[in-house]
């Protein structure tokens, strides 16, 4: 239990001196005998934080459970479910692994616009998709937000189920993550985004497989043990995949599904959103686990101090 206690409060150290004194912030540690430890600072565990691009793990554990079902496989191409003009032939592997040739965001995407998915609707995405040049497949790992947005929209129609109703069935009710989800319309929001100590509004999304997921305090502990130690269960089955290495990038990286890996013995991912950060990886060689989630979008160095974390003897 040492560890766990001392790497939550080394994490919430390492924030504080940069971050105005407001800022909410939720630490949560985890190692191979659980349980879970969380820290947090000037919010309530059941406040709802954005985690952004950590939902694409998510993602990918959902993927896996549908693959597990027979619904897909992961060589099933794209353009079973997508008018993808050109690029049909990507599959869902190479989607879930950074490696179908897509652009990072979607080409009519305009950066620094204050809300930047809000015109990026399921058939704008299609077209968006026909608009982007056929590039090697599964050659290469680039990352693709695009990619994960196309892949969530495919896995609700390959199913007949919204992407929100999937993570809630296949991953967030099996693991008890009460307090998690997409937001609904007209919702209200109990920790609120910001940009150096000052609010600013949530970005629109229509699409949710690479962003878009809030998680209280405590389902961010729930969903890190279990990425720690996922359970004997379909979804932890679905977790336990979506972790495995499926394209070797470099001898010191490789690619899971959803899952960046590396250098040896580390996994995890980050992520931003209009007004939060937050990060999560695991130490697999000393089988230990570390989150971040923090209401402002200037935190940095979360991975960093993650990792330092995770080396503490």
């Amino acid at each position: 239990m040492t560890w766990k206690v001392d790497a939550a409060d080394r994490l919430l150290d390492s924030l504080l001196g940069g971050l105005p004194q407001t800022a909410v912030i939720a630490v949560a540690t985890a190692d191979e005998d659980g349980p879970k430890v969380l820290r947090s600072k000037n919010g309530p565990t059941e406040g709802r934080f954005e985690i952004g691009s950590i939902t694409k793990t998510m993602t990918g554990a959902v993927l896996a459970s549908l693959v597990d079902d027979g619904i897909v496989a992961l060589d099933d191409e794209i353009g079973r479910w997508l008018d993808a003009g050109p690029n049909a032939d990507i599959t869902l592997r190479q989607l879930a692994t950074h490696t179908a040739g897509l652009p990072r965001l979607s080409p009519s995407h305009v950066l620094g616009a204050t809300d930047p998915y809000l015109f990026l609707t399921p058939h704008v995405a299609e077209e968006e998709l026909r608009r982007c040049p056929v590039r090697p497949r599964g050659v290469e790992s680039d990352y693709s937000n695009f990619g994960f947005q196309l892949l969530g929209l495919v896995l609700e129609r390959a199913d007949g189920t919204s992407f929100p109703k999937l993570l809630q069935q296949r991953l967030f009710d099996p693991l008890g993550m009460t307090s998690s989800g997409v937001p609904k319309d007209g919702e209200p929001v109990t920790i609120a985004g910001h940009i150096n100590g000052v609010p600013t509004a949530p970005w629109s999304r229509h699409l949710y497989g690479a962003g878009g997921v809030l998680v209280s305090g405590d389902d961010l502990a729930r969903y890190l043990n279990a990425c720690l130690n996922p359970p004997d269960s379909a979804a932890g089955w679905a977790i336990r995949q979506a972790q495995q290495p499926d394209f070797q990038i470099d001898p010191l990286r490789s690619a899971g599904l959803g899952w960046p890996q590396g250098p040896p013995g580390y996994l995890g991912h980050d992520g931003g959103t209009a007004g939060f950060r937050s990060g999560l990886g695991i130490k697999t060689t000393t089988r230990r686990a570390a989150a971040i989630v923090v209401n402002d979008k200037s935190a940095h160095g979360l991975m960093r101090a993650i990792r330092y974390a995770l080396d503490a003897e």
